[in-house]
């Protein structure tokens, strides 16, 4: 007689010790537990060295970072999120760069070959496999490249030092440098044969910090031919690159051998199987015994198994993030009804709020292509559901004469004013679907993607996707024609803004800061402007996380002047992490109108930090990060109970107007500059 299978039970509070985590990864306390992990195409193919692939291509929130952080965490992994992909001031024409088979763009191809396996050696004298001292003859002259630079400052270097070359006097050095790699990963691989010195580097959130021009792409394009040239020609190393798919789609556009890249390419599609063991997994790790995978766990803990999936597979487009956000929104609603179970009006309750979500978030992944994309698609707010062509030809000419899309999306909206490319423009950012009129619709996949869409004809339907329906209050009617008489409106739910500020008005001071930055000369005599900068900067694109902001702070006695303050009143995101742990109900911003910042700046900021308002300051200072910095971070922390300087470059600050004033809502770049920092006094 066969043993009958035993009945897991858990808890009858089960639903209560429920979290299923931050929607991102970088955010994602829990992200580093192996029983969470699901074992996608894409995650095995990033593990499996035989597959050759080097390109991990998807959608915001799609995994990308999640895998990153998996594989750093693994032996001979190391990850690089590059705050220099364009350096200012390098002397060659936009033009000249574009054919990849002409000298120019040979030179940044063999700088960004030569600063990865660069890399490598850096990171072979920090695990100890070889000291730098003991490097053979032919790669002694990289040793001060490797131990004065960084990633960013290398290539800066390298890329000034091959375009010098460029000159006809100069063509035998030029020679030298472009055959430089080739010799390099010859005398590395022999250097690593059957050591396991075998690297892979994750690179990652390369958009972070460019401006999204078509030079920015060409440097790019010159990073994806170095990435696929080192895979096929030196084994000791393996870089992945990780990149959203309209950034891809960039280069698709303009690189002449972009065949040779499709090839390297994974995309981050996810089947509905794989987000429902990406949910069940989460819902098990509070238990010690876990309930089965395959639709048990989910089962157990959402009511009705068939609705409950369609509640959520029908109504979010099928990626992790998505999933997760409307999950955790409707569990949550569950726990404060004290519902034993995620009822079906719990995850009616959450679409709302998932809605809102999702619908800032759509306009801020596309801010460094559409800016201010939030604008058109706030105009579909009160409307119908479902579009025919003439309905969307209406509602084009009711855009081109709305005096605030004319003012902050003219730099794109003009290029799309035919019904054909505005719907295959809404069609390619996943707002809307493509169909035939008889209720089949098609929506475009979330990872890359071929360079045509569906055919529209005249008999063509487009149809707003369901998780943006509640946010605009869209009517279930089909949008034949727009009268004269019908005025577009927002409906005031998309523009975040700070108080008592206009649009216009925002974008102006946006526009004045970086002008500002841009000219304000470094000193004493300008001190008090660049202070009135940064605080610029903390009211504008920092306002939903820092109110109060206010200058010159002094505590009770007088003696201690902070130049800014702000309150930490964030609920989620990096500085709710800053708050937790740190302590950091208020956050000080020091300012430095010059480049070098000494040991006094850091001593002075380590003085600031009390228990009343945390142990977390930020130096705003002019020039760029030095080694001997962290130095004395690593002091500070040690000294105050692991209390954190944050130094935030120049360059960071343009990062953050740029952003702000596309529309992006993102705290990527600061998290990627306090990453770095722990990391480097770890």
């Amino acid at each position: 007689m066969a043993e009958k299978k035993k009945q897991i039970q858990l808890p009858k509070d089960a639903l209560s010790r429920v979290s299923l985590g931050h929607s991102f990864a970088e955010y994602d306390l829990i992200r580093s537990k192996p029983e969470i992990t699901v074992r996608t195409p894409a995650l095995l193919a990033a593990e499996d060295r035989e597959r050759s692939k080097c390109f991990f291509v998807g959608r915001r929130g799609t995994g990308k970072t999640a895998i990153t952080y998996r594989l750093a965490s693994q032996r001979n992994s190391a990850q690089i999120l590059p705050q220099v992909i364009v350096p200012a001031g390098l002397a060659v024409g936009t033009e000249d760069l574009k054919d990849t088979r002409q000298r120019p763009f040979r030179s940044l191809l063999a700088a960004f070959k030569r600063n990865i396996l660069e890399e490598v050696l850096a990171e072979w004298n920090k695990k100890n496999y070889l000291k730098l001292a003991d490097l053979p003859c032919e790669l002694t002259r990289e040793r001060n490249l490797i131990e004065d630079f960084d990633f960013d400052l290398r290539l800066v270097k390298l890329m000034e030092e091959i375009v010098a070359d460029l000159a006809p006097p100069r063509e035998k050095g030029w020679l030298r440098q472009i055959g430089r790699p080739k010799d390099m990963g010859k005398i590395m691989d022999d250097l690593s044969d059957g050591k396991g010195w075998e690297y892979t580097l994750l690179i990652d959130r390369v958009d972070e910090a460019w401006d999204g021009s078509d030079r920015a792409v060409i440097f790019l394009m010159a990073l994806m031919h170095a990435c696929v040239e080192l895979t096929g020609s030196v084994r000791c190393v393996r870089p992945l690159l990780f990149l959203r798919e309209n950034i891809f789609e960039r280069v698709r556009q303009i690189d002449n051998e972009f065949s040779r890249l499709e090839t390297f390419v994974v995309s981050l599609d996810w089947s509905q199987s794989q987000l429902v063991e990406f949910v069940e997994r989460r819902l098990n790790l509070p238990f010690n015994s876990k309930l089965p995978l395959g639709g048990e766990t989910w089962n157990y803990f959402f009511e009705g198994a068939a609705e409950s999936r369609k509640n959520v597979f029908e109504y979010c487009q099928e990626r992790p993030r998505d999933v997760l956000t409307y999950c955790s929104f409707a569990v949550e609603a569950a726990q404060s009804n004290r519902h034993q179970q995620v009822m079906i009006e719990d995850m009616q309750a959450a679409r709302l709020s998932f809605s809102k979500s999702r619908l800032k978030d759509l306009g801020d992944e596309y801010a460094e292509n559409y800016s201010q994309l939030q604008l058109v698609l706030s105009r579909f707010h009160g409307l119908g559901r479902e579009f025919t062509v003439p309905g969307i030809t209406d509602f084009i000419k009711k855009l081109l004469v709305d005096e605030e899309v004319k003012a902050h999306c003219s730099n794109w909206i003009f290029r799309h004013t035919t019904p054909e490319g505005f719907i295959e423009l809404l069609y390619n950012i996943g707002f809307v679907g493509i169909g035939d009129g008889a209720g089949n619709f098609q929506y475009r996949s979330l990872g890359a993607r071929s360079s045509t869409g569906p055919a529209i004809s005249a008999s063509t339907h487009v149809i707003v996707h369901p998780s943006y329906a509640e946010a605009l209050g869209l009517q279930n009617v089909v949008v034949e024609s727009l009268s004269a008489a019908i005025n577009l409106q927002s409906g005031g739910m998309l523009i975040d803004l700070p108080e008592a500020i206009s649009l216009d008005e925002y974008t102006d001071r946006l526009g004045r800061v970086e002008d500002n930055l841009k000219t304000l000369p470094c000193g004493q005599e300008t001190a008090g402007d660049f202070e009135d900068l940064v605080g610029d900067v903390l009211k504008l694109c920092f306002f939903r996380s820092l109110t109060n902001v206010a200058p010159k702070v002094r505590n009770v006695s007088g003696l201690v002047i902070r130049d800014w303050i702000g309150a930490n009143v964030a609920h989620s995101g990096f500085w709710e992490i800053v708050r937790q742990r740190y302590q950091a109900t208020q956050v000080v911003w020091e300012c430095k109108n010059y480049s070098e910042l000494s040991a006094d700046d850091f001593h002075q900021a380590s003085y600031y930090m009390t228990r009343e308002i945390g142990r977390f300051v930020v130096i705003a200072f002019r020039g760029e990060v030095k080694k001997h910095y962290y130095e004395h971070i690593q002091r500070i922390a040690s000294e105050k109970e692991g209390g954190v300087v944050l130094p935030i470059q120049e360059s960071d600050l343009k990062v953050f107007v740029r952003q702000a004033r596309n529309g992006k809502v993102k705290e990527s770049h600061i998290q990627e500059i306090y990453d770095r920092t722990v990391r480097a006094i770890s």
